[in-house]
């Protein structure tokens, strides 16, 4: 689902570098159009200042209202999001994805009947920026909250900052590797920065300017030749991105309910017979008994208690995993591992069983933590729980007398 928590890195990226050709198409057709840029709220806004100065009253007027557009787009965003969250909507950010492709066909529509603008015509030139400015400003709010504040699509002065700094902290960490070191080695750790943080951060911003820049490139020679269906393609492309994202959903990570959930209650396991510091999640999807794709193993783990030590992981029959998600699970382990916390997988098919093995995901954990069902799960889950007791136990015992 188009959910910040169930998107991945590699999925809020990929979803970025759609959206911001989008950002750079619209731009550019707004302003063949009417002569402003629907997005570039810096500049719009010094033209204001300027313009008020100037005494130039008709273009201060028009200036603040493109401002006052973006921002009611930004708010927008925000009201759907919030009441898509209140309702309980699994996929509340389709919503505001709707409402700007909405708006696009409304823009398209508007410039197909008058493929000619004439700047005299107020009405027109309002209604084009206005639409425009909205919709930048409806999906910028969107797809900051799907990236967590951390990625723009209609606009480009943020991004360019961020990809001046993520590329000198990559430099720094290619050069701390290599430094005093064979020249083979610099092949190895150029072959490792595929999993660096600042380097995947500096390829996603990259691609997001080029990305713009291309949406900017392609809405120039398409409004060239053929103004009254230039808008055609971001709007075909939103619905595709909305129906995807409806027909092949994303699942997200729950906390399982002890005294809701059917299964705990058919194996008549309540909470009260489960240690503390044992947690239990499972995968979920608002399509129950359709297929889905895996959710963000690393941000989940990254954001469960630190109270459970020990936490078991129900997967679903019915996720699919691809090499992406395998990479992401196996992340996610590696960081409960490095907080001395384990993780037991409940609920493996076959084929992610065999998935598991030739990513070597299988290999780095105990069989023990590899469970068919939830029942086995919770056992295995308790037993390590008492381990670590004991162990804790033991290494008091040995500090105590020293002490």
């Amino acid at each position: 689902m188009l959910s910040a928590r169930a998107y991945s890195f590699r999925q809020k990226s990929r979803l970025a570098i759609s959206l911001s050709w989008i950002g750079g198409y619209t731009n550019v057709v707004a302003f063949l159009i009417c002569g402003a840029v629907a997005s570039h709220v810096t500049g719009n806004v010094t033209h204001l200042g300027r313009f008020v100065i100037e005494g130039n009253r008709p273009e201060a007027l028009f200036m603040g209202f493109m401002w006052a557009a973006f921002f009611s787009g930004a708010v927008a965003a925000a009201v759907l999001l919030e009441l898509a969250k209140r309702r309980g909507v699994a996929s509340k950010y389709i919503l505001p994805m709707a409402v700007e492709a909405i708006l696009l066909c409304v823009l398209a529509i508007i410039v197909t009947r008058h493929p000619v603008f004439d700047p005299h015509q107020l009405f027109l030139m309002y209604s084009i920026g206005g639409l425009a400015a909205f919709a930048m400003g409806l999906q910028n709010a969107t797809i900051t909250k799907i990236s967590g504040a951390v990625i723009r699509t209609t606009h480009l002065t943020g991004v360019t900052t961020d990809l001046g700094i993520e590329s000198i902290q990559y430099l720094l960490w290619y050069r701390d590797q290599t430094r005093g070191r064979k020249w083979s080695r610099a092949g190895r750790v150029l072959k490792a920065s595929n999993r660096h943080p600042s380097f995947q951060r500096v390829m996603l911003l990259a691609s997001i300017i080029g990305s713009f820049l291309f949406g900017a490139t392609a809405g120039t020679a398409v409004f060239m030749h053929f103004p009254g269906l230039s808008l055609m393609a971001p709007v075909s492309f939103l619905c595709w991105i909305i129906l995807v994202d409806w027909r092949k959903p994303i699942a997200d990570v729950r906390e399982l309910d002890l005294m809701a959930d059917s299964e705990l209650r058919l194996l008549g396991i309540m909470q009260s017979l489960l240690p503390p510091e044992l947690g239990i999640w499972r995968v979920s999807c608002r399509k129950h008994g359709k297929w889905h794709r895996a959710p963000d193993f690393t941000q989940w783990a990254e954001r469960i208690s630190t109270r459970w030590r020990v936490i078991i992981l129900a997967l679903s029959p019915l996720t699919r995993f691809d090499n992406n998600a395998f990479l992401d699970l196996e992340t996610a382990l590696q960081y409960l591992d490095k907080e001395g916390r384990k993780l037991i997988l409940s609920g493996i098919t076959p084929n992610q069983y065999r998935g598991l093995m030739e990513h070597g995901i299988g290999k780095s954990m105990e069989m023990e933590n590899l469970c068919p069902d939830l029942e086995f799960a919770i056992a295995r889950g308790i037993d390590l729980v008492q381990i670590k007791s004991s162990n804790a136990e033991v290494t008091e015992d040995s500090v105590s007398p020293a002490a």
